[in-house]
Order: C-alpha cells, then structure tokens, then sequence
C-alpha cells in the first residue's frame, strides 16, 4: 500500500544519517592514512622537518634533533631559535620572513650551536601551514657542515693553489686540449709581454712558438693525452716574445690529473745558452793557446837540449884542448929543469889552467861516485881514448899505477865483473 508522506520523510531521514555516518568514517579513515604518510615521511625522511608554532617546537622529526646533538622529545616546547648561532639569528629571522612572504625561493644557511657546544652549518627552508586551525611553520633542513668544511678545504687549496701559481719564479699556462691558452700568471706577463687579456682564452700556445718547433710540440701535445708517459716532461724551445725577440726556453710539462688540460713552466735560458757559447768560443780559444804553448814549450825544451849538447860540447873540446895541447907541454916544460922563475910561472900557469877546467871535470866526480882526483884524470884520459902508456907518460906514472886507477874506476862505476868497455861506458856519459 502507498507509503504516507511522513513515512517516506522518515526514511529519507534515516538515509542521510547513515550517510553521514558513513561520511564521518571515511574522513575519520582518510585523517588516519594522512597522520601515517606524514609520520611515516618525516621519519624516513633524510631531511631534518619540524612545525613551529608560537615561536615553539610542536614536532621535530629524529633528523632534525640528531643536527644539534637532542633527543626530538627534549625539543618539543622549545623556543625554536635557542640553538641559533647568536650572529646569525637576526639574517635567520629575516630570511624566514622573506621565504614566508614569498619573497625568497632559494634555501639559506645558519650556523646552530649544538648540545655539546660545537658549531654545525645547517641549509633551511620555511612554508606557512595550518595546525589545529592555528598558523604554523613547516621547517625542511639539512646538516651541510661537511659540505661547509670541504668548501672551506677546496677554497684553501684553490687560494693555495693560485698564490703559488702567481708566486712562482717561473712563467707558467694552463693548457686546454685544443691548445687554447686558459689562464697565465705574472711571470709570464713580465718575462714575455703578453698580457692576460690578450692571452687567456684568445690565445693558442702554437702561435707563440718558432715555426721550427711548432710540429713537434704539437705531436708531444697530442701523444700526452694518450699516453702521459709517452713524450718528455722537459725539453728546450724556441719562444717568440712580444717584443718579437727569439728566447730559448726550457720547458716543465705535464698533465693536470684527472683533466685533460696541461700545466706548463717555462724558464727562459736565453742568456744561459749565450754564455754557453761564449764559454765554449772562449774554451777553444784557451785550447787553441794552450796547444800553442805545448809546441812553444816543445821548441824551447829541443832548443835547451841542444843549448845543454852544445854546451856539453864545448866543455868537453875545451877540457880536451887543454890536455892535450895544454898541459903536456906544461910537463915537458917542469921537465926541463928552469930557473926558480920560471918554474915558479909554469906552476901558477898550470895551476891557473886546472881551475879553469876543474868546473867541467867536476861533473864527472860528482856524477859518479865521488871519483879521487888522480882517478878523474884517468877517467877523462881514458874517455878521450888514451892508452894505458899514453896515460902514464902523460901524468908521469907507471902503467901499473895507471891499471890500478883503472880497476877502482870500474868498481866505483859499477862495472866490475861486467863485459862492458870502460872508454865506451864513459863516452856515453855528459
């Protein structure tokens, strides 16, 4: 039977209530699933995420609290800028502003001072939400104090790097592959007058060698990018100034590791290799000198000697003169009986004649042996080749006084039992 209009009233009623029901507890489940993708992302999360509202903590996910050494538990109720660095918290406030307004986009750095009282460098980001119908700010950060101290570290090493790139006695050029010139430094400028502008990254290092160098540095240039120890380090070049002046170069070359640019020093040997050559003109010319005074000093050594033979020479006529054509008739002339006069004139004359030839007699005493002076005169009688009777006539002795001289010769010379004829050994002798 028709239902009344108060019944179907009713159902309509009932329907709604349990869709409403049924509305409620979807809502209910959708909150849950929302509260678990949040918890579930800010403690996956590898970022530090936090709310603050009224200047304080209401959630700080593990991350977050880790940064300044805290449990998230300790922070929750906190002011959220005790931890900020008292420098840095008047730019954190005003960044955070900026960000909230829409002003700022990119995230901005702060140092916070952590619980055990060290600095960390922290990279934050701030959104404006909603929570518990009230206006919050949702936090994103991240520890980026190894980044920080690897910045300062690369920075170091680059300020490092470059004073000793602009310090250095030695004109020095990164090399890009293709040849470009990208970077020189001060002792390049000085030594060779191009300057930075005209050089870096305009500039190829070929258009600044001697043509005569150019296809072989080239090659060395391209056999080191594929294989580093293939071509030489160090070698000599030829540079063409600013100036337009030639200048011998010595040349430090060698891959920059993990590029494929080159790091080159050059040391200009110019005047170095200028002095070589006079050294080596002037060393000729002292070998040239020397071997002149070698054929000088040759000369004059023949010439001495034959000084010392004719010498020798003139000696040996003069002593032999004298005896034989002196003194002989000096002892015919003592032989003859003269008045006291004139024997007293015979002595002094023989006398007189005996000192001038005892110097070139002498030679042969002190010479050999210290011969007596009746044994020097048997020894230059017998040297001139005078026979035992001429001798013996000649100093007015017997021959055996003669052969007894003869035989102390010999054994005062060395001679004795020996096969060796007396007038020829002393013949040989000066």
């Amino acid at each position: 039977m028709p239902r009344s209009k108060s019944t179907r009233m009713s159902f309509r009623a009932a329907a709604m209530i349990a869709e409403g029901r049924r509305g409620q507890s979807r809502a209910a489940d959708s909150l849950k699933e929302s509260e678990h993708l949040f918890r579930t992302l800010t403690e996956k999360s590898v970022a530090g995420i936090y709310v603050v509202q009224n200047g304080r903590f209401r959630f700080v996910n593990a991350n977050a609290a880790s940064y300044a050494g805290y449990s998230a538990g300790e922070l929750i109720g906190r002011k959220s800028g005790f931890m900020v660095h008292p420098e840095d918290r008047e730019a954190v406030k005003k960044n955070a502003r900026a960000m909230l307004r829409g002003e700022r986009a990119s995230p901005h750095e702060f140092r916070i001072i952590t619980r055990q009282g060290s600095i960390r460098w922290v990279l934050e980001t701030v959104a404006s939400i909603t929570l518990d119908g009230k206006p919050a700010i949702l936090g994103n950060s991240m520890d980026i104090t190894e980044e920080k101290r690897a910045q300062a570290r690369l920075q170091e090493s680059e300020t490092w790097y470059r004073t000793l790139f602009e310090t250095t006695g030695a004109a020095t050029m990164i090399l890009e592959e293709d040849t470009t010139i990208s970077l020189v430094n001060r002792e390049f400028v000085k030594q060779f007058g191009y300057s930075r502008e005209e050089t870096e990254n305009r500039k190829s290092w070929t258009e600044f060698i001697d043509p005569g160098d150019v296809d072989r540095m080239r090659e060395y240039h391209r056999l080191r990018r594929v294989d580093p120890e293939g071509p030489p380090k160090n070698y000599e070049f030829r540079f063409i100034s600013k100036a337009g002046e030639t200048r011998d170069v010595f040349l430090t070359v060698d891959l920059i590791p993990g590029t494929r640019k080159s790091i080159a020093s050059l040391v200009d040997i110019t005047e170095l290799r200028r002095a070589d050559e006079t050294l080596k003109i002037r060393g000729q010319q002292l070998e040239n000198k020397t071997r002149e005074l070698e054929e000088l000093n040759a000369a004059l050594r023949v010439l001495l000697k034959r000084r010392e033979e004719d010498r020798n020479e003139l000696e040996e006529k003069v002593l032999t003169n004298v005896r034989k054509l002196v003194l002989p008739y000096i002892e015919k002339l003592k032989k003859g009986r003269p008045d006291p006069v004139a024997r007293t004139s015979i002595l002094i004359l023989e006398s007189n004649l005996k000192d001038i030839i005892a110097p070139f007699s002498n030679k042969l005493s002190s010479l050999h042996m210290n011969l007596a002076p009746r044994e020097l005169q048997v020894a230059s009688l017998i040297k001139e080749g005078k026979t035992t009777k001429e001798i013996a006539e000649f100093l007015n002795v017997t021959p055996s006084a003669v052969n007894i001289c003869r035989h102390r010769i010999r054994h005062k010379l060395g001679l004795n039992n020996r096969k060796i004829n007396l007038q020829t050994y002393l013949s040989q002798l000066p």
